[in-house]
């Protein structure tokens, strides 16, 4: 009997504990359990879909250098005399910069004026005829002349041989040439005065005298125009950004003494990538910062070049910006604005609404409680608005919070 109520004791705690795992009231409650987190609802933030004007930007890097920038190179060699001006003094065009040696020059000039003068005067004397004292005189001139051109000859002469070997600059040389020029001028000058008087004055004779004033009045307007050349001007109006001259040093026709810049006029020049370049126009307004100071600066797009750059296969944009304050140097960096998209009355919603997978933009919005994923195409992207060009309608709500964490279908509640 007693083995019987054991073994009965048995089966009930068996049976017991078999009922509790199989199907018990606890199960039950976990099942009730999960299925309550199953439909838990998440809490979101959303904003309406609205219409508005869109303005897509981009920024570009920039440099600036001034909008003129002229080298000062003379025109005639020679040791600086005088330098008048100092880095980073306002100059006007034609201002006097430094002066070069001018006496050899002086003495051209000089030259050059008593060949006119005697030119003038063969001219009058054949015209009026000669005494035989002036005939005597006019001989006289001629053996002057005569030893004069050849002395300035044999000068030439040497002075060329000394330029072949280097010995000398070119400048020398031409002045020695323009002196043998003067010379032999005389000379024929001087004959054809003393072949008029004594034959008396034709017609073909007074025609050469004639040429020959005017020849002797070119080299007289040549030797003040070399003269002019020793005063080194401004090429242009603007500051001096550089001068490498100063007084007893060496200035050449080939190397530039100074820099002229004029910087109120300022050119910021950027590479522009070829997805962007056909979105620009010549004329069109923009908006660049200097860097250095942040200052902003309204400028335009002055040149759009239609070659690419070989080596980064952008292409190279020129804008105008007036430098009034000026602040803007040459060699600043800056940031351009471009504008290479407007639309009106888009659809637009925040960007950080948007989500990608892969390369498909998609929005959660919200219907009948619950989010609903969406495919869209974006447009136009402000930075901070971005433009559905389809896959949604105004005054829909999209989830602006919580959207990294909902899934489709999921249940939400709109805080």
């Amino acid at each position: 009997m007693r083995k019987v109520v054991v073994t009965i004791g048995i089966m009930l705690v068996i049976a017991v504990i078999g009922y509790l795992i199989t199907g018990g009231p606890a199960h039950q409650a976990m099942d009730i359990g999960d299925q309550g987190m199953m439909e838990q609802q998440l809490a979101v933030e959303t904003v309406v879909v609205t219409r508005g004007d869109l303005k897509q930007t981009t920024t570009l890097n920039v440099t600036f250098a001034p909008a003129s920038s002229v080298p000062v190179i003379p025109k005639t060699g020679g040791t600086v005399t005088k330098v008048l001006v100092a880095t980073g003094d306002w100059v006007t065009k034609g201002q006097t910069l430094f002066t070069v040696d001018d006496r050899h020059l002086q003495l051209q000039v000089k030259q050059a004026q008593a060949a006119y003068e005697m030119a003038s005067a063969n001219l009058a004397q054949v015209e009026k005829g000669a005494s035989a004292e002036e005939i005597k005189q006019i001989e006289s001139t001629v053996l002057q002349a005569k030893a004069s051109y050849q002395n300035v000859a044999a000068e030439y002469q040497r002075m060329e041989e000394l330029f072949r070997q280097e010995m000398v600059p070119q400048q020398q040389l031409e002045a020695v040439q323009l002196q043998k020029e003067i010379a032999a001028a005389n000379l024929t000058a001087a004959e054809a005065r003393l072949s008029a008087v004594q034959k008396g004055a034709s017609q073909e004779q007074l025609a050469v005298l004639e040429a020959q004033v005017k020849q002797a009045e070119t080299a007289l307007e040549l030797a003040n125009l070399q003269l002019g050349y020793t005063r080194v001007t401004a090429p242009i109006q603007g500051v001096i950004a550089q001068l490498t001259v100063e007084v007893g040093s060496m200035a050449a026709p080939s190397l530039a003494a100074g820099l002229v810049v004029d910087d109120r006029q300022m050119k910021a020049n950027a590479l522009v990538p070829e997805s962007y370049i056909n979105q620009l126009r010549v004329g069109e307004a923009v908006e660049i910062e200097a860097k250095a100071s942040g200052s902003s600066f309204s400028g335009t797009i002055s040149a759009i070049t239609p070659v690419a750059d070989q080596a980064t296969r952008q292409f190279p944009v020129e804008f105008s910006v007036v430098n009034s304050s000026n602040t803007l140097k040459a060699g600043m960096m800056g940031t351009v604005y471009l504008t290479i998209g407007e639309g009106r009355n888009q659809l637009a919603l925040p960007v950080d609404t948007v989500l990608f997978e892969g390369e498909q933009a998609y929005v959660y919005v919200v219907e009948d409680g619950r989010a609903r994923r969406r495919n869209i195409r974006v447009g136009l992207n402000t930075g901070t608005l971005v433009g559905a060009a389809d896959g949604l309608r105004e005054g829909e709500q999209v989830i602006s919070r919580g959207q990294h964490q909902v899934k489709n279908g999921m249940l939400v509640e709109v805080k």
